[in-house]
């Protein structure tokens, strides 16, 4: 059902009081005029900043000079300014502004109406909020102040769309009923046009049988008078009717006559009640999901409009009855958020400082055991193999002892001799300032005879982009897969392959050799690599299957 609008009668009031005295000047009565259009007809967005701002100094001025009347004149356009806009909460407090600084004067005519006004305001804005008690307590208010029927009409109109909105029809048709008992003894066609048409309305969910009767009553005089709105008003009621009724015939016949009508008048907010009438005639499974779906998200969309309404124009501030102690609330909100985020702060500075200092003690751990590893091997180097040697030398020259021993000996002193220089060289410092050579190095000393290898290009990743404990760590590492599968693997063919991964490095070694099946045997080396990987902060994984080859990744 469509909404009415009585917030012009609020200017009727305000409208007589500036042919009142001579209080402005003529540029002042233009701004007023001026700003009073933008605020009431929203057609130039750009402007209501300005205007907003324009009535805010008047009525501070107004209220210092002691010109109380016509500063309540002007909350009043701005509480209806802020209504049409969704500032729901604004225009109430604007609204009791008012009323605050009306309640210390002596009433009189002028006063009793404007407060009979207000309170009708406040009913109309805690209906849109849905407050629905609370905005009958308030249009209640309104006709106890009301100084004749033409100012309760609206008000017991607007108790109606109340009654109409909790579904209380019946207390609705009480109130229908006395507002055309009114209307009919005022004389006011319009007027007993519009009662008849709520009174039609209610009793048609009733189930009445007078529901009928009186909407073509209200029908007949609203054609004669042209009056289109009405017309309109009172073909969808008809139409909402007759599909109470299940004649769906005729529910579509008024559906329709009330979109030609929205068309012929070129209304949009019509036209779109009309279709929208339309589709709920619809049988169509898809056609009746579709008007839940949009009706769901129009009822969504209002509710975000009026949350964040003052967010997207930003054109009020806090009023004087409540200013004071939001303004202490949120100070104090402001001092636990500021002492809340420094705290995290101070948390998060030290945790990161713990982890920086745990980075920094990892890396000495791998720089002292690569240290370690280097003075192993230097030592292996200069002593035990140069003492093998020595021991070599000796045998050949003065053992006497027979060849075919000498020779056994001899052959057992340079396996010894071998492996004590394959583990000086394996432990020796690396040089890491030209990385990619010293990785061809790698390979080259470690590939087997009669075994392929293949390599990506070593560019691929920016070796310099890494850390040296980290390129030692990689290298120690395809050192150990390089042993491993010289040793254990019987391939022909390895594969190594190096890739950039965005903020990772990722090394791929594989091998088509007899593989193992994990879990059943473990290698040492593997072990190893893992621990070196771990130790940088990097990982390691392997795939491998009984003569199915091995696959390592390494992840820097």
């Amino acid at each position: 059902m469509k909404k009415p609008s009585f917030l012009f009668l609020f200017f009727l009031w305000g409208m007589a009081l500036i042919g009142q005295g001579h209080m402005y000047s003529q540029n002042s009565n233009d701004s007023l005029k001026y700003y009073h259009h933008i605020i009431t007809t929203l057609e130039n967005g750009n402007q209501l900043n300005r205007a907003f701002r324009f009535f805010e100094n008047l009525i501070e001025s107004q209220i210092k000079n002691g010109e109380t009347i016509p500063a309540v004149q002007n909350l009043r356009r701005v509480a209806i300014g802020q209504y049409e806009l969704g500032f729901l909460y604004e225009s109430e407090a604007t609204a009791l502004r008012a009323l605050q600084l009306l309640e210390p004067l002596e009433t009189n005519e002028t006063i009793q109406e404007a407060k009979s006004g207000l309170f009708n305001h406040m009913g109309i804005v805690y209906r849109q909020l849905k407050a629905y008690d609370k905005s009958l307590s308030y249009y209640q208010k309104a006709l106890e102040y009301a100084l004749d029927q033409s100012d309760s009409i609206p008000t017991m109109n607007n108790m109606f769309y109340v009654y109409i909105d909790q579904g209380k029809y019946p207390m609705a048709l009480k109130n229908a009923e006395l507002i055309l008992e009114k209307r009919l003894k005022k004389g006011d066609s319009l007027g007993i046009a519009r009662a008849l048409d709520n009174l039609g309305y209610v009793q048609s969910n009733l189930k009445m049988p007078l529901a009928l009767d009186n909407l073509q009553r209200a029908l007949l005089i609203r054609q004669s008078k042209h009056d289109l709105s009405g017309m309109y008003a009172t073909y969808h009621h008809l139409s909402e009717h007759f599909q109470r009724m299940d004649s769906d015939q005729e529910a579509l016949h008024y559906a329709e006559q009330a979109y030609i009508l929205a068309d012929s008048i070129q209304s949009t907010a019509y036209m779109e009640d009309a279709l929208s009438l339309l589709l709920d005639l619809s049988k169509d499974p898809k056609v009746v999901a579709y008007k839940k779906l949009t009706d769901s998200i129009s009822s969504a969309k209002q509710a975000r409009e009026n949350k964040y309404a003052m967010f997207k124009y930003n054109v009020e501030k806090e009023r004087e009855k409540t200013q004071a102690a939001e303004l202490r609330n949120e100070r104090e909100k402001t001092y636990k958020t500021i002492f809340i985020s420094a705290f995290i702060l101070a948390v998060m500075a030290g945790l990161f400082g713990i982890y920086r200092k745990n980075q920094q003690r990892k890396r000495e751990i791998v720089l002292a055991a690569q240290r370690a590893e280097a003075r192993i091997s230097k030592s292996i180097h200069d002593n035990l193999a140069n003492d093998i040697s020595g021991v070599i030398t000796f045998v050949e020259r003065k053992v006497l002892i027979s060849n075919s021993l000498k020779e056994q000996l001899l052959c057992f002193l340079d396996n010894i001799y071998f492996r004590a220089r394959d583990i000086s060289v394996a432990n020796a410092g690396i040089d890491v300032t030209d990385f990619p050579t010293t990785l061809k190095n790698l390979i080259s000393q470690y590939h087997p005879k009669g075994m392929q290898v293949v390599t990506s290009p070593y560019d691929n990743i920016n070796w310099n982009a890494i850390s040296e404990h980290k390129k030692v760590a990689v290298y120690k590492c395809l050192q150990e897969l390089l042993v491993n599968t010289k040793k254990h693997s019987n391939a022909t063919l390895i594969s190594i392959a190096f890739k950039n991964k965005g903020k990772k490095n990722e090394i791929v070694y594989s091998d088509n050799g007899i593989g193992f099946e994990p879990g059943k045997k473990s290698y040492g080396g593997l072990v190893n690599v893992e621990t070196r990987m771990n130790e940088i902060g990097g990982s390691f994984s392997f795939e491998s299957n009984k003569d199915k080859g091995f696959k390592a990744t390494l992840l820097v």
